[in-house]
């Protein structure tokens, strides 16, 4: 769940910086742009692209005795990658001249300056093509015009920028990598519900051993799994890492397996044992860690049979291991089964009373248990009522 948390939160930012590309594009595009032309001069655009006018005048004739006709023609060459719009042309004409005639342009000549605006069919100049306007002049005087002030608006569209390109293929990775995750997820959903399954079958025949080695006495019926769960509340208790909670339910729930290689005559026997007898019922946990020895897919869980009866001091069977020596997860053991024993009835004494238990793990902490682990079984005695018998 916390993978696919962090996937969809991945995928939110990318998507987001996405987003943000674009609306960068966006704003390009809608931003208030012009090109400002003066006579015979290049502007660049994008540092690439040329957008130049010029302005010839190319015949001239007499009107009678004062006057004279002037022909200018103007060419706009566009050969930069954008169209042009609303384009509009300045020109200073001579002193009191007159517009006779004009071509391909919309004009209006006030104050000796002439307004050049194109017509509906040459509204847009295409990239790397020429337009052309003229107009005649009546007027006193021939004059080369040798100044003129263009004004274009440049169409610019969103293929015209790198990031659009740097988007599309961040929109493609984006995608892609989303199909991925969704065919990953899928999978990967398939294999915890089949891991689920496994787990589900492996817990029950697990369980099932456990009733099993219980059902040899009837005392001890559940006492498997009331030390299993015990056991995982304690390592819970004990900040063990999840794994390790995980495991050593697994682990407890076939603590005892090599009882089921006892005597039921020695192991229901409801008095006191002989040291022969005490000597056979404890080889169930060497018996047991020989059962185990091959199911490798628990990990510790032959340790769990083999050490869960040594003791914090040393006294313990059947290695005599003492402290550290003995494994964590045995030692969590040893002290959920020991608080069950005590909490049970056996075939050899009814259940103890609640102070007498709570005496009994106060009084062998350093002894038989680990201190740590005795603090941590009291204080989950205190805040949930373990004397209530617990089944799961």
């Amino acid at each position: 769940m916390k993978r696919k948390k962090h996937l969809m939160f991945i995928f939110g930012l990318l998507f987001i910086i996405n987003l943000l590309g674009y609306c960068v594009i966006q704003y390009q595009l809608e931003r208030e742009a012009s090109i400002e032309i003066e006579p015979k001069s290049l502007t660049e655009v994008n540092n690439e692209e040329d957008v130049n006018v010029t302005l010839l005048r190319s015949k001239d004739w007499p009107e009678g005795k004062f006057y004279h006709g002037v022909q200018y023609d103007v060419s706009i060459l566009n050969d930069s990658s954008h169209q042009l719009t609303a384009w509009e042309i300045t020109i200073p004409v001579p002193k009191k001249a007159k517009v006779t005639d004009s071509w391909n342009i919309v004009y209006k000549c006030e104050d000796d300056i002439l307004t050049a605006s194109p017509v509906d069919y040459n509204m847009i100049v295409e990239p790397h093509s020429q337009q052309t306007f003229g107009f005649i002049l009546k007027t006193k005087e021939i004059e080369d015009i040798e100044s003129l002030h263009a004004h274009f608006i440049p169409i610019y569209h969103s293929s015209d920028y790198p990031l659009f390109w740097a988007n599309v293929a961040f929109t493609c990775i984006l995608f892609i990598s989303a199909i991925i995750s969704i065919i990953v997820e899928l999978r990967t959903a398939s294999l915890r519900s089949q891991n689920l399954m496994d787990k589900h079958i492996i817990i029950q025949t697990m369980k099932t051993f456990s009733n099993f080695v219980d059902a040899k006495d009837p005392y001890t019926r559940g006492h498997s799994a009331r030390v299993a769960y015990y056991s995982r509340e304690l390592a819970k208790k004990l900040h063990l890492p999840d794994r390790d909670v995980e495991l050593i339910y697994y682990i407890a729930l076939l603590h005892d397996i090599g009882k089921v290689l006892i005597p039921d005559d020695i192991l229901n026997k409801p008095g006191r044992l002989s040291p022969e007898e005490r000597e056979i019922i404890e080889t169930h946990t060497t018996k047991g860690a020989g059962i185990l020895k091959d199911f490798d897919a628990i990990s510790g869980i032959a340790d769990g049979a083999r050490y869960h009866h040594e003791h914090y001091d040393g006294s313990g069977y059947p290695a005599k291991l003492s402290g550290e020596d003995i494994p964590f997860l045995a030692r969590i053991i040893c002290v959920a089964d020991s608080y069950d024993a005590m909490s049970s009835d056996r075939c050899y004494r009814p259940r103890l009373d609640n102070d007498t238990i709570l005496d009994e793990l106060m009084t062998n902490s350093g002894k038989q248990f680990d201190p740590e682990i005795v603090t941590a079984m009291l204080d989950l005695i205190k805040e949930t009522n373990f004397f209530e018998v617990i089944e799961e």
